[in-house]
């Protein structure tokens, strides 16, 4: 396991336009993807989204790595 410094960035999804099952549908395809010490940033528009995918995180057994707000959007930092 590297430090989070190392951490490369794979791919930044802005699903803010996307509610219900969309922004897991399609963040789900891109974790597939990831490789170990890489991270997938995700920018959310609403509160509600950003639990669901909170949780879908913990059930997948990924590193929720960084949560912050900038604005109305959340932005999360989701890896292996």
């Amino acid at each position: 396991m590297g430090k989070d410094s190392s951490l490369k960035i794979y791919k930044e999804l802005d699903l803010t336009s996307s509610s219900c099952a969309g922004p897991i549908g399609e963040l789900s395809s891109v974790v597939d993807e990831l490789r170990e010490g890489e991270a997938v940033k995700v920018i959310l528009g609403d509160e509600a989204t950003k639990k669901d995918i909170t949780l879908w995180v913990k059930k997948r057994g990924l590193k929720l790595i960084q949560e912050s707000q900038e604005g109305n959007k959340y932005i999360l930092l989701i890896g292996k």
